[in-house]
């Protein structure tokens, strides 16, 4: 029996946070998450998760970005990080984090509604262990 791959979900957003652990403790991974950037940066030292999806508007409309820089720089982790975000839809913004990678130091960016399909794809796809599992 092969380890299931931990996922710490970062959402300020307790209906978002149960809904996407249904879906991806469905999907065969172990869901553990956080309410606040403080909390999920906490959780990734402590937990050493194999990926983090990441809000970024929480307590600040930035938050999320400043968590991302923080995994990297204080924590220097590699864990490959999603960020899903509604701040393009409400800024008007268009993110471009390839563009600017050390603001945005995520492997890949989602606009909020994501599809659960999506994000479990994206999710096995950083994992490396494709679309289906």
């Amino acid at each position: 029996m092969t380890e299931k791959a931990r996922i710490l979900l970062v959402d300020d957003d307790p209906d978002f946070v149960e809904a996407n652990t249904i879906v991806l403790e469905a999907s065969g991974f172990e869901v553990i998450s956080a309410s606040s950037g403080a909390e999920g940066l906490r959780r990734v030292g402590e937990e050493n998760p194999d990926l983090v999806v990441l809000d970024v508007m929480m307590e600040n409309t930035d938050e999320g970005f400043a968590v991302a820089r923080d995994i990297r720089r204080k924590l220097q982790s590699k864990v490959p990080i999603i960020m899903l975000t509604s701040v393009g839809k409400v800024t008007g913004y268009d993110f471009k984090p390839e563009e600017h990678p050390d603001f945005f130091p995520v492997e890949a960016y989602l606009e909020k509604p994501v599809p659960p399909t999506i994000l479990v794809n994206r999710i096995r796809e950083l994992l490396g262990k494709g679309g289906g599992q």
